[in-house]
């Protein structure tokens, strides 16, 4: 069977819970009631949890390694700071 067709029916139970969650009507799109109940989708929720086990296992990329001090990044390198679009708007 395709991993589509799984995805979406754990999308569908999902959705259920959500409704009576939220006590929504049922024309409430899966997304807004992810939002309302405040729960990650579930699809998300299970490619994050595997991508953690691979992590874990060592399949995949190590993100927490020891290392000397000297070799750490300074958190000011590793923020990126951006120009924002001014509103014209605002501007009295």
């Amino acid at each position: 069977m395709d991993i589509a067709c799984y995805k979406a029916k754990v999308i569908r139970v999902q959705r259920l819970i959500n409704i009576k969650i939220a006590k929504a009507y049922r024309m409430v799109s899966n997304e807004a009631l992810c939002v309302i109940t405040g729960l990650i989708p579930i699809h998300i929720k299970i490619e994050e949890t595997a991508k953690y086990y691979e992590i874990v296992k060592g399949q995949g990329n190590q993100l927490d390694q020891e290392m000397e001090i000297k070799h750490w990044t300074h958190p000011s390198h590793a923020i990126e700071i951006t120009g924002g679009q001014e509103d014209s708007k605002h501007n009295i």
